[in-house]
């Protein structure tokens, strides 16, 4: 039986395996990935697309859960877990701090169990994936949000088993708000459209087809700006 220190000690060896490159290329991939700034459009078109497919009546509530989502991860974090388990990141770890390669002199704070960035990207990639249930869009912003958490061990400053826990607490909190707006608001929350399950114009829940390949293009438009972007700074 794998008692907890024998998993500490895994973790330890699989985030250093993921840490760090010799590759500028990756260095500057996870910089500008992790940069607020670039995905705004991103943000943008998230919007968009819920003003136009959400209940005009349904609008707020949806908002409130949205920004519920992200300060309950954020927060609990932040200010319950992290001062309670006191685990330090792998880049303030006495005991392999040598062995961490600290991408751009990044440290981040004292503690990092468990992670607010999986936590964040987890419970809304989630909330989402049941708000507009389809598979592409599904399975892109999950790509997102894996991506999103497992840089920040690529940076140094998360253990792996800080973004599992991150991972699965947003999970949690996401799936728990929906079915919690379900249920206080009878599940209207789209526009009252007639929707066939099996139409090609809308997701099994009601979204235009159309606004989900804008955000889709809107997604993978932004990742090839950050790998072009990041090959031209390169060469640079």
């Amino acid at each position: 039986m794998i008692d907890i220190q024998s998993l500490i000690d895994i973790d330890k060896r699989v985030t250093l395996l993921l840490n760090g490159s010799d590759s500028l290329f990756l260095d500057n991939v996870s910089h500008l990935y992790t940069s607020v700034l670039v995905w705004i459009p991103l943000a943008l078109v998230t919007l968009y697309i819920i003003i136009r497919n959400v209940h005009t009546s349904k609008l707020i509530p949806v908002f409130v859960i949205v920004v519920l989502t992200i300060v309950i991860c954020d927060q609990v974090s932040a200010h319950v877990a992290k001062p309670i388990f006191e685990r330090f990141r792998p880049s303030r770890d006495v005991t392999i701090l040598d062995m961490v390669d600290n991408i751009g002199g990044y440290y981040g704070g004292r503690y990092g169990f468990f992670s607010s960035h999986a936590a964040n990207s987890f419970g809304i990639a989630v909330l989402f994936m049941w708000l507009v249930r389809d598979l592409w869009f599904g399975f892109s912003v999950g790509i997102w949000s894996l991506l999103n958490s497992l840089i920040r061990v690529y940076l140094g400053v998360h253990f792996v088993g800080d973004i599992l826990v991150g991972a699965l607490f947003g999970t949690i909190v996401g799936t728990l708000l929906y079915w919690s707006s379900q249920i206080i608001l009878k599940g209207k929350l789209l526009s009252p459209v007639c929707v066939d399950k099996y139409s090609n114009t809308f997701t099994s829940s009601g979204f235009k087809k159309e606004d989900i390949f804008l955000f889709l293009s809107a997604l993978f438009g932004t990742g090839c700006f950050i790998l072009i972007f990041s090959c031209i700074h390169q060469m640079l």
